[in-house]
């Protein structure tokens, strides 16, 4: 199974606008210009469907991991992916891929966001991951446009899907 099916869906429905499940950001206040596209590293997106390393590809070490304490929810930047399922499948990219457009108005945050991974369009959720030496991917859902789902059963199903598609994906505590 690689791409979503009814079960999945049924869980995850809705598809949700960025930030609507945000309790103080909204689309029109808090979205900026360079938050909207992807054209400028459309390529450096990767579709999971078929799990497979995205480019480019970066494990912790089991060592990073511990110091770094991934496990339990914190984040190591320079590997830090973020992901986001849409209505077709996982999309992943590497969180420090560069993004001018939103540097110029973040010029301390050039990076992608989440919903430069969508081109500002719904999704079912989101979150950042990392991917470890030991064959685990850390999962969590700290994500202000798609992330923080309302159940555990969307969380369970989320994972789930990343199971589907290959990945060995494990939920860390959201730290946000």
């Amino acid at each position: 199974m690689a791409a979503l099916d009814q079960n999945h869906i049924l869980v995850l429905s809705p598809l949700i606008n960025p930030f609507d499940r945000s309790p103080t950001k909204k689309l029109a206040t808090h979205l900026l210009k360079g938050e909207t596209h992807n054209d400028e590293f459309l390529e450096s997106i990767h579709d999971g469907i078929n799990n497979h390393n995205p480019q480019p590809y970066y494990e912790l070490t089991v060592e990073e991991l511990n110091t770094n304490r991934v496990a339990e929810g914190s984040k190591f930047f320079p590997k830090c992916y973020l992901w986001v399922i849409d209505d077709t499948s996982i999309k992943i990219i590497l969180e420090s891929t560069p993004n001018t457009k939103r540097g110029e108005e973040l010029p301390n945050k050039p990076f992608v966001c989440h919903t430069n991974i969508t081109g500002c369009k719904p999704a079912y959720i989101g979150g950042e991951l990392h991917f470890c030496e030991n064959g685990i991917m850390y999962v969590n859902f700290s994500s202000d446009r798609y992330g923080r789902p309302e159940t555990q059963e969307k969380k369970q199903m989320a994972i789930q899907y990343m199971r589907d598609v290959g990945y060995n994906a494990v939920i860390t505590p959201d730290f946000f």
